[in-house]
């Protein structure tokens, strides 16, 4: 799902609070910041934005993906917070929010998350939110017209 997307259910559900909501987000932290750079440095950036074909990512930018939609990370990140902290952190709730909703909302093509990584690489094949979007918009311009 697109990051205003997840700010927004994050903020409606958890919390307005912006440490929540920016927890809500982190999970696309590490590719929304790598990916722009990684096209940068192989000379692909221009091409990509003018002609609309993103080359595949490389195989640590996967692996990073995975790492932050993997629930038993969040739970074993969660735990240390609450060691250190002496409660459970309510950023928590938004980074699993966000793995959640990734789950049925992207399909194996589109970045399907491994939410059980690395004790699974299991993935739903769900319905690209993309795809949803694009539906609704020439459903909508039909009926419009």
């Amino acid at each position: 799902m697109d990051p205003l997307t997840h700010l927004l259910i994050t903020r409606k559900a958890i919390s307005p609070d912006s440490k929540v909501v920016l927890a809500g987000l982190a999970a696309d932290v590490p590719f929304y910041l790598a990916y722009p750079i990684w096209l940068i440095q192989q000379g692909q950036i221009v091409t990509a934005l003018r002609k609309n074909e993103w080359p595949e990512a490389p195989k640590w930018m996967h692996i990073a993906h995975n790492i932050f939609h993997s629930l038993p990370v969040l739970l074993a990140v969660t735990v240390v917070i609450r060691l250190i902290r002496r409660r459970w952190p309510r950023e928590a709730l938004a980074w699993g929010l966000h793995i959640v909703v990734d789950i049925p909302t992207h399909s194996r093509q589109q970045w399907a998350p491994q939410f059980l990584w690395p004790l699974s690489d299991t993935t739903v094949d769900g319905i690209s939110w993309t795809e949803v979007m694009l539906s609704m918009t020439n459903w909508l311009l039909k009926r419009l017209e």
